[in-house]
């Protein structure tokens, strides 16, 4: 018989004798004990989001004979069949509970989720298919916003991307936080999503809620970036063309928009400043509207392009080089490369100046707590940096 013994306060332990003798291991004895009882599997029901989790078209449809309505029912977490089905790829399945009740863009779950959402996270594209022929709406948002072509791009999914796009999904459309599916391609750091993307007219300098683009989202991806820097300038050749053809009236808050300077808009207001005058404006008058200095050469940099060239654009234009002969925007005169180095310096000089001001200031605003005007620095910091980086591009 077992002994019992007892330690102090701890619980008990039991050990089992050998039935034989000599020193027998332990586990002959635990072989000889009686096994647990076991019941046959038909003993237990299954329901219908097990069925559909493993594909069992069987017992789904004799199910369907007991109750219709456990094609459509939700087991404690809101997850329904269809749902199941979808997410784990059973299309078979998918295509009966859809012949018998379930609805295609069932999303009953805490998050919102849809079928079509599933389906695209693992790349079901038969799934994905057959939910998109029965009617099911591509640009349906979960509880984030995000939508299916989200999931597909988040997950890698490039051939269920693809197929979304042909449904009509936007590789720019926005979550709740701002993220896009480029986004999400580029944080994964796939490619090939990536490119598909692109090629629908994904936008890499879209930014999220916090104001990072698919460069920064995607900077622990050197061919990401690869590819960003090839897109940009393939758009860059391309959009003088595409800008000569269109235009049409603007208004002086859209270009400012396009400058991301729109918080500056309202000092034009306040003048009266329209967009035709606009271009008639000196450097004075953005001094006397109290504009930064970064803003301000930015602002000077278009009105000088449409000057030259006719054509209204937001980036920053240098007549000297685009009027240059010679590589890289160098003159065939080395005084006036010298001269030009210089300019840039001395204005790189001043940026730094303004910048180290800035800075000092968002330093003494975040000890008083005054978050807006934190930010506020930290803008024009940031077009300060833009600046002197453009500036700096311009003689490499």
């Amino acid at each position: 018989m077992s002994v019992r013994v007892r330690f102090q306060e701890r619980p008990g332990i039991t050990y089992v004798p050998s039935s034989r003798s000599g020193n027998a291991p332990l586990l002959a004895d635990i072989i000889y004990k009686p096994m647990p009882q076991l019941y046959p599997e038909n003993k237990y029901d299954m329901d219908a989001c097990t069925a559909a989790s493993i594909g069992d078209l069987e017992v789904l449809k004799k199910l369907l004979r007991i109750n219709p309505n456990t094609m459509v029912s939700k087991n404690q977490t809101g997850w329904t069949p269809l749902l199941y089905a979808a997410y784990l790829g059973h299309n078979s399945v998918a295509a009966f509970l859809l012949d018998n009740g379930a609805q295609v863009d069932d999303s009953t779950n805490g998050r919102w989720q849809t079928p079509l959402m599933m389906a695209s996270a693992c790349g079901n594209l038969n799934v994905v298919r057959l939910l998109l022929e029965r009617g099911a709406n591509p640009k349906m948002c979960d509880k984030e916003k995000r939508q299916a072509i989200h999931y597909a791009a988040s997950c890698c999914q490039n051939v269920v991307v693809d197929t979304l796009l042909a449904a009509g999904c936007d590789p720019n459309a926005a979550d709740s936080h701002g993220t896009t599916p480029v986004h999400e391609a580029a944080i994964a750091g796939h490619e090939v999503t990536f490119l598909s993307l692109l090629e629908k007219g994904g936008n890499v300098e879209q930014k999220n809620s916090k104001g990072e683009n698919a460069a920064v989202l995607g900077c622990e991806h050197n061919r990401i970036l690869q590819i960003i820097s090839d897109h940009q300038a393939e758009t860059a050749k391309q959009a003088p063309q595409a800008i000569s053809g269109n235009r049409g009236p603007r208004s002086l808050s859209e270009l400012l928009e396009e400058m991301e300077l729109g918080k500056y808009s309202e000092p034009f207001k306040n003048e009266n400043v329209d967009l035709e005058v606009f271009f008639e404006l000196k450097e004075q008058d953005f001094k006397d509207m109290n504009i930064p200095y970064g803003p301000k050469k930015r602002m000077l940099d278009v009105i000088k392009r449409y000057k030259t060239t006719g054509v209204i654009r937001s980036d920053t234009f240098d007549s000297n080089q685009s009027s240059s002969t010679s590589p890289r925007g160098y003159s065939s005169h080395p005084e006036d490369d010298n001269g030009k180095m210089t300019d840039t310096l001395r204005s790189i000089r001043d940026l730094n100046q303004e910048t180290k001001t800035f800075v000092m200031n968002a330093l003494e605003n975040l000890g008083s707590g005054d978050i807006n005007k934190v930010r506020g620095q930290l803008i024009n910091i940031m077009n300060n940096v833009e600046t002197i980086s453009l500036k700096v591009s311009s003689h490499v």
